[in-house]
C-alpha cells in the first residue's frame, strides 16, 4: 500500500509540474507561438507576443525582426522601422530584413531615405539581386531612367550566372517599355538554361520559338 501510495504522490507531482508548465509558458513556447502567429498572418497576436519577448531580449535580431515585420502588417509602422532598423544593424547581410526595411520607408514616403539606403546597400555589396531592388523601388516611384541604369548594373555584376536575375531583368525591361533589352534577357536567360520552361514561355509571348538560333552569342553585358 506504502508503494502505491507513493506512485500516486509521485505521479500527482509531475502532473503538477505539467499544469505549471502549462499555466506559464517557457520563452521557447512564447517564440513558437510569436512565430506561428506571424506566419500564419495573426499580426495582432505577433506584436503582442514578440513585444513580450522584446522587453526581455532587446538585442536578438530574430525578435526585432519579427516585431518589426508583424508592426508593419498592422500599420505601426514607426515602431516597425525602429525593430527592423536594430535588426538590420544586428544582421546587415539579413536579405528579408533588407527587404522589409526597405518596404517600410516605401510606405512611409521617405524616399530619400529608402534610396540612400538601398544605394548604399547595392553598392557595398556584389550582389545583383540589390540592384534590382532599387531598380524595382525607381520604377514605382516613376524613375524610368534610374531603373534601367540600376537594371545594367544588376547585369554587369550578374555575369550571366542566374537564369531568376535575367528573368527579373526582362520584366522590369517590360514595364519600361524598352522590350529590346527585355529579349536580350530572356535570351540569356534561355542561353544559361535553355529547358527552363519559364524562360521558353516567356519567349514564346515575344513571339519567339525557342531553339539553338535564340542563344546569345556571347555576354550582352
Amino acid at each position: 500500500m506504502k508503494t502505491n501510495r507513493m506512485t500516486a504522490i509521485t505521479l500527482g507531482l509531475i502532473l503538477l509540474g505539467f499544469a505549471g508548465c502549462a499555466t506559464k509558458p517557457t520563452n521557447t513556447t512564447l517564440r513558437e507561438r510569436a512565430s506561428d502567429a506571424m506566419w500564419q498572418e495573426r499580426y495582432e497576436d505577433a506584436v503582442t507576443l514578440y513585444g513580450e519577448l522584446l522587453a526581455k531580449y532587446p538585442q536578438d535580431w530574430r525578435v526585432q525582426y519579427g516585431f518589426g515585420a508583424s508592426a508593419m502588417h498592422t500599420g505601426n509602422l514607426s515602431e516597425s522601422r525602429q525593430a527592423l532598423e536594430i535588426a538590420h544593424t544586428l544582421r546587415p547581410e539579413n536579405r528579408e530584413i533588407a527587404l522589409d526595411l526597405a518596404e517600410v520607408m516605401y510606405l512611409q514616403e521617405d524616399r530619400n531615405a529608402l534610396f540612400q539606403f538601398l544605394r548604399d546597400r547595392a553598392e557595398a555589396r556584389s550582389d545583383s539581386r540589390d540592384w534590382l531592388l532599387l531598380a524595382e523601388y525607381s520604377l514605382m516611384t516613376d524613375d524610368p531612367d534610374s531603373a534601367r541604369s540600376c537594371v545594367e548594373k544588376a547585369m554587369i555584376i550578374d555575369d550571366a550566372s542566374s537564369v531568376q536575375t535575367w528573368l527579373e531583368a526582362a520584366t522590369l525591361s517590360e514595364r519600361m517599355g524598352d522590350l529590346d533589352s527585355a529579349m536580350i534577357y530572356l535570351r540569356t536567360a534561355y542561353t544559361i538554361e535553355p529547358a527552363n520552361s519559364i524562360v521558353q514561355e516567356r519567349l514564346r509571348a515575344h513571339g519567339l520559338v525557342p531553339g539553338p538560333t535564340l542563344a546569345m552569342p556571347n555576354d550582352p553585358a
